[in-house]
């Protein structure tokens, strides 16, 4: 078995030589490292915000996009030291953005209101009651001959009667029986 300083020595040779299964290893076993430096450097107003794991990818990122004159380590605690000092340096970028600024201060961050009031900022539908919806009108206009359609759709648009009675040329009596029709049938289904 090769000891570990030799071990650590080829897969940083084997990393910058470009060898993807010598990086996915030296990730694997130094992650760790990174998420702790995070960990400690990562204040409660920005773990709300951030993961660990979000720096700990970001690091590495900056790490393989360095050119190898950069990344010479002669040892597994050189590395580490590193990448301590790398993650360090994201979190205190982050903490200046998101907390120096008024732009992306979480000071100025407020949290939706909670309650029955909640409910009623959002007065659209959602996208299943939307879908929901246009099934039941398609269901429902299927059920009609095309000339009744015409008066369905505009009523749905919001025409009053005598609208519709100028828009599709009939009369306003027409109109208002052809509207008794669609009636009796919604009164009719179930759905």
């Amino acid at each position: 078995m090769m000891p570990e300083a030799d071990e650590f020595g080829r897969l940083v040779r084997e990393w910058r030589a470009g060898s993807p299964a010598a990086l996915s290893e030296l990730v694997a076993r130094y992650s760790g490292h990174i998420r702790a430096a995070v960990r400690r450097r990562l204040g409660d107003r920005l773990r709300q915000q951030y993961d660990s794991l979000d720096f700990v990818q970001d690091v590495w990122a900056s790490v393989v996009a360095l050119p190898p004159e950069r990344c010479q380590f002669a040892t597994p605690d050189a590395l580490v030291g590193f990448l301590a000092r790398v993650a360090a340096n994201k979190v205190v970028d982050v903490a200046r953005s998101r907390l120096g600024t008024q732009r992306r201060d979480l000071s100025r961050e407020e949290a939706l209101p909670a309650g029955p009031d909640a409910a009623a900022a959002d007065r659209g539908p959602s996208p299943s009651q939307w879908a929901a919806g246009n099934e039941g009108w398609e269901r429902l206009a299927a059920r009609f001959p095309a000339g009744h359609r015409a008066v369905l759709e505009r009523l749905r648009d919001g025409y009053t009667q005598a609208e519709i009675a100028d828009l599709t040329g009939v009369g306003v009596r027409t109109v208002e029986r052809i509207v008794r029709r669609i009636k009796d049938v919604m009164g009719d289904d179930p759905a």
